[in-house]
């Protein structure tokens, strides 16, 4: 695959990316890092740019691992839900069945 060359701008300085995505989408990802940047370097005026990047970094480092946890989750659950209906296709299911009462 053919790599690219873009200029995107994050914290107000340029930087040439080189990849084989799309020019679109790598001026996607550097737009999502540089609105990170940003709203951390309002809460926090005063961190030097060694810091405001380091902190960006673990802030979308942390939304990557919690979505990533919740895609896991979301993958278990809709395994489970799959082999239910399979069951339920097969007649195997006891979700609709009465349940007898124990004679005394």
């Amino acid at each position: 695959m053919e790599k690219t060359k873009t200029i995107v701008s994050i914290g107000g300085k340029e930087y040439t990316i080189c990849g084989t995505d799309s020019a679109e989408y790598i001026h996607r990802v550097a737009l999502h890092v540089n609105k990170k940047l940003t709203e951390l370097k309002k809460a926090n005026p005063d961190l030097n740019n060694v810091q405001l990047a380091m902190l960006t970094s673990l802030n979308i480092a942390d939304d990557y691992m919690k979505t990533s946890d919740e895609l896991a989750s979301a993958k278990k659950e809709l395994e489970r839900v799959q082999k239910e209906l399979e069951r339920a296709e097969r007649g195997g299911s006891t979700a609709n069945r009465t349940t007898p009462f124990n004679k005394r």
